[in-house]
C-alpha cells in the first residue's frame, strides 16, 4: 500500500510499503535503516510473557446498543441506569462526545484511592472505553477517559464522573449470559 501525499516523504512511502510487506507475511529482503532513537516496524516473535493470561469464550453473546447522551447529562449515572434497566451484566463500550465539565482519577496504589483529575471548561472526549460488570449484584461501570482542549494539551484517567456539553454518544456491546429463565 502507497500512500501519496502532495510533497510525498520518502520515509513514509517506504514505513507504509514495509507495513504492507510485513501485515502479508514477507519478510523484507532488506529493509532501510532506521533512525536512532527509534523503532522498526516488526512482528511479535516473543511468546511466554503473559502467564497471568485468561481466556473465557463468550458464546453467542454480544447485542449492540447505541446509548446517546444529551447536554447536561451525567454519563456514569446514566451507563448504570441504563445497565440495570437492559439486565446487562457483563459487557463493554466505547464512547466519543464532549463534556462541559468532568471527575477523573489518577489511581494512587499507596492511598488506594484517586487523586483527583478536575475538568471545569468545554474538552472533547477523545477516548472512553470501559466495562460494565457486577458488584455485590448491581451493575459497576468502569471506564477510562482521555479528554483533549482547545490547545492540544488532554487529560485522562479513571472516569468518575462526566456531565455532557453537546452530545455524547457511547456503544455498549452486551456480553452478558442469558439467565436459566432466558434460555
Amino acid at each position: 500500500m502507497i500512500v501519496f501525499y502532495p510533497m510525498k516523504p520518502t520515509w513514509l512511502v517506504k514505513t507504509v510499503s514495509a507495513a504492507a510487506i510485513f501485515a502479508t507475511g514477507i519478510a523484507l529482503a532488506q529493509a532501510p535503516p532506521v533512525p536512532e532513537g527509534y523503532v522498526g516496524l516488526k512482528p511479535v516473535t516473543a511468546r511466554g510473557l503473559a502467564p497471568s493470561m485468561k481466556v473465557k469464550d463468550l458464546g453467542a453473546t454480544g447485542h449492540t446498543y447505541e446509548v446517546t447522551f444529551g447536554k447536561g447529562d451525567e454519563v456514569a449515572s446514566g451507563l448504570t441506569e441504563f445497565a440495570e434497566k437492559h439486565h446487562i451484566t457483563a459487557g463493554h463500550f466505547t464512547g466519543v462526545g464532549a463534556f462541559s465539565s468532568a471527575l477523573l482519577g489518577w489511581t494512587d496504589p499507596e492511598k488506594r484511592a484517586f487523586k483527583k483529575v478536575e475538568i471545569n471548561s468545554e474538552a472533547e472526549v477523545l477516548a472512553f472505553v470501559g466495562d460494565i460488570s457486577t458488584r455485590n449484584g448491581l451493575p459497576y461501570v468502569h471506564a477510562h477517559c482521555v479528554v483533549g482542549f482547545p490547545d492540544g494539551s488532554t487529560k485522562g484517567g479513571h472516569f468518575l464522573e462526566g456531565h455532557v456539553s453537546i452530545v455524547m454518544e457511547v456503544y455498549v456491546i452486551d456480553n452478558s449470559q442469558p439467565t436459566s429463565a432466558e434460555k
